[in-house]
């Protein structure tokens, strides 16, 4: 029975029912147009997430109030949506047994629909279209995923799915980010192109709804759109402006769309368009869902009023159902079987490479060995031939430590069990001074939070120093890249997981950064990687950023001494800012390595030695008549010994008779002082 069909005579059984029963007083008039809405008679609730990512620990819990819905109002009164990247960059369990536990889980619950995400073509379209959509028990929606050359949705994809619910027959056009080509492999996707999304939904929706062009198949239609808003702390109109493809969103969907769910920036938000259309996107990894009422009239078809939408909290512990029995049960295989594929060894530590503090999580004001290896690693994966690239990771992303001896893919996984998508994104000098004062964090209210410093990890071409006395915002006082002071109108490339580069942990700066692009890659999977090839990995306990009480002049030929002092006295045990790496032991901080002296140059003259007591030194620095160094602006270059630590600090150097001592045919030249503006939080 089409549409039109249904509706007339869904009419005419009202009118004869009104003729023969004078007890009923409400009826649609025969007049009532289709998608006109009379009287409501029923709701619809739709659920949504998004960007999944394989978290199976969370699925029980993520789906539980979906479950209970079904129970209160109905099966038939409820649909439960995903907006895509239900796999790819997954946690350890769905990783390691590609993805399969994942897309059972979404079979054993009942997922009606999904958008594709970047993240299902990462293994290219071949192993999307021959094994992850045969797999699904749901379509996989790609209205702008078309065949090469032409504009014919590619199959197996799907442009939408039609679902009677609520008496009403609701159409899901789904759409992926046409950055697709930019986020995979080229080479796995050959055979598609990826249109403008939101001409897509438009185009499907004109066909789906009553109309000259229309197949008036549906009723109610909903897009959901693997793209969405960078900044979820901002307003939609903020976003709109700084991003072409949400303003596309938020501005061009048609009208008569009832709402739009949102993906891919794992961002929460719940606005309404100027045209009153609700667009929500509920996080990411299992932390939220989005849900939607929609009040409906089934002889009419249409939607009555606003819909009501709202992000949901999951709870703690996951409810009872045949479907959620199911679900853990899945969850539980998978759990054991990556437990002995996870035994694989991909590496080896010739001596334990821990985080600080307790070798887990628990200390990130500090440096360590490992949140500066994930950092590492992140720069020669993600920075090709770039000398200047800077990996950069924060401390609470780096989970765990390695023993020394064999590592297994499960200890790797655990280092890192986030699954974030590697990012990158470009700052200035200046900007990058803005990230490094930003480790005394305020949180987006300018507030200071529970952990007021989080230490930052970085990759080695990056050295800093520091002063805690100084006022907020300029407290970084040098910064160098390869050994040379940073250019603070120079663009330098930044690379982390997806949660740093978007902002995360008070690092707003980042949010800021021009030409934000995802790699298409994921930690854990780069990261294994890296690992195995790298062969022996052994601990650098060299300190990134030093705290350093700096004098201020020159340092003039013969003169007086100036005095330096790198590290901060242990204050009651805890947070030491020193120069020597610290693990938690018991209710004691221990050095892993203990530094025991320093020494300092200008060029290869040495001008100073001192001690190193419990992370402390300071350092006189003098230049002795007849040096062999050049006036003018240099620096000092301090070693620690046993870490490897280098401090480089610029001076101004003034020499006796003005003229550099040295002989050398072709003089030095003078290094330039960073300018470093003040940039407050």
């Amino acid at each position: 029975m089409s549409r039109t069909t249904r509706r007339a005579t869904a009419t005419f059984a009202a009118t004869a029912l009104v003729a023969g029963s004078v007890a009923l007083t409400t009826f649609t008039p025969a007049s009532a147009a289709p998608g006109e809405c009379v009287a409501p008679t029923g709701e619809v609730t739709v659920f949504g997430f998004n960007d999944f990512h394989g978290r199976l620990s969370e699925a029980a819990q993520l789906f539980t109030p979906v479950e209970e819905a079904r129970v209160a109002v109905g099966e038939d009164n409820v649909l439960l949506l995903s907006s895509g990247d239900n796999i790819g960059a997954s946690t350890f369990d769905s990783m390691i047994l590609d993805d399969t536990p994942t897309l059972d889980v979404l079979n054993a619950i009942g997922l009606d629909a999904s958008a594709v995400g970047n993240h299902e073509f990462d293994k290219g379209w071949s192993d999307l279209s021959g094994r992850v959509v045969p797999q699904s028990d749901f379509p996989y929606l790609g209205a702008n995923v078309y065949t090469a050359g032409t504009t014919t949705v590619a199959a197996p994809l799907q442009a939408y799915e039609l679902f009677e619910k609520g008496g009403v027959t609701i159409a899901v056009v789904g759409a992926v980010t046409d950055d697709v080509p930019s986020l995979v492999s080229p080479a796995g996707i050959t055979g598609l192109s990826f249109g403008d999304p939101v001409e897509a939904v438009n185009r499907v929706t004109d066909q789906l709804l009553d109309g000259d062009a229309a197949n008036g198949e549906a009723d109610v239609v909903l897009a959901s759109f693997h793209e969405g808003a960078a900044d979820g702390d901002a307003s939609a109109a903020d976003n709109a402006a700084a991003s072409t493809a949400f303003a596309s969103i938020y501005q061009d969907v048609d009208a008569r769309v009832s709402a739009i769910f949102n993906g891919h920036t794992h961002q929460e938000y719940t606005w309404t368009t100027d045209a009153g259309v609700p667009v929500v996107q509920a996080g990411s990894y299992g932390s939220m869902l989005a849900q939607l009422v929609l009040s409906v009239d089934d002889t009419t078809g249409a939607v009555c009023g606003a819909p009501e939408v709202s992000l949901v909290e999951v709870p703690e512990e996951a409810g009872t159902s045949a479907r959620l029995t199911e679900v853990t049960e899945i969850v539980a295989a998978a759990s054991e079987e990556a437990g002995v594929l996870g035994a694989e060894v991909i590496g080896e530590a010739s001596e334990a490479v821990s985080t600080a503090g307790d070798g887990t999580a628990g200390t990130r004001d500090q440096e360590s060995p490992m949140s500066n290896l994930v950092a590492q690693m992140f720069a020669e994966t993600l920075g090709e031939d770039d000398p200047e690239f800077i990996g950069v990771q924060n401390p609470g992303g780096t989970r765990d430590s390695f023993d020394a001896g064999e590592v297994t893919y499960q200890e790797a996984a655990m280092v890192l069990p986030f699954a974030n998508s590697l990012f990158t994104t470009e700052l200035t000098g200046a900007q990058v001074k803005t990230l490094l004062e930003q480790q005394w964090q305020r949180n987006s209210d300018g507030e200071v939070p529970s952990r007021a410093f989080l230490q930052l990890g970085l990759s080695d071409n990056v050295t800093y120093t520091y002063d805690e006395s100084l006022p907020e915002g300029e407290r970084i006082t040098s910064i160098m890249i390869n050994g040379a002071p940073i250019d603070p109108a120079k663009v330098y490339t930044v690379g982390s997981g997806s949660f740093l580069i978007s902002g995360g942990d008070n690092f707003h700066v980042l949010a800021d950064g021009a030409n934000t692009r995802d790699t298409g890659r994921a930690d854990l999977e780069a990261w294994v990687a890296w690992v195995a090839e790298q062969g022996t990995l052994s601990p650098d306990y060299s300190k990134r950023g030093v705290s350093a009480s700096l004098p201020e002049g020159a340092l003039v030929e013969g003169g007086a001494a100036l005095t330096y002092t790198f590290g901060q006295p242990l204050a009651g045990g805890v947070a030491p800012q020193t120069l020597d790496m610290y693990l938690l032991e018991g209710d004691k901080v221990s050095p892993v390595l203990e530094n025991s002296a320093i020494t300092a140059y200008v060029g290869e003259v040495v001008v100073g030695t001192a001690t190193v007591t419990e992370g402390v030194a300071t350092i006189q620095v003098a230049l002795p008549q007849g040096a062999d160094v050049d006036e003018g602006e240099q620096l000092v270059r301090f070693e620690v010994a046993e870490s490897g630590t280098e401090i480089l600090v610029p001076v101004t150097v003034e020499l006796v008779d003005g003229a550099p001592v040295g002989d050398d045919d072709e003089p030095t030249p003078p290094v330039v002082r960073p300018g470093l503006p003040s940039t407050g939080n």
